[in-house]
């Protein structure tokens, strides 16, 4: 749920830093070829010329609250 929303319920929440999650699947990130590597525009027919596969691995906020 996002933190607007928790606020809203009435939690009082306090931002405690940056920390990093593992996603429980990979990031795939598809490209076609033209001058540089760039994503596909959607309903693009052209061929894929490269496929990059990365940890899953993001930044997130995050918060501690106490009960309302």
């Amino acid at each position: 749920m996002p933190p607007a929303e928790l606020r809203a319920l009435g939690y009082d929440l306090n931002e405690i830093g940056e920390g990093e999650r593992i996603l429980p699947t990979a990031i795939i990130e598809k490209f076609v070829a033209g001058r540089e590597l760039v994503p596909p525009t959607p309903g693009s027919t052209r061929p894929i010329a490269e496929t990059r596969t990365h940890a899953g691995i993001v930044k997130v906020k995050r918060y501690a609250f106490g009960m309302p």
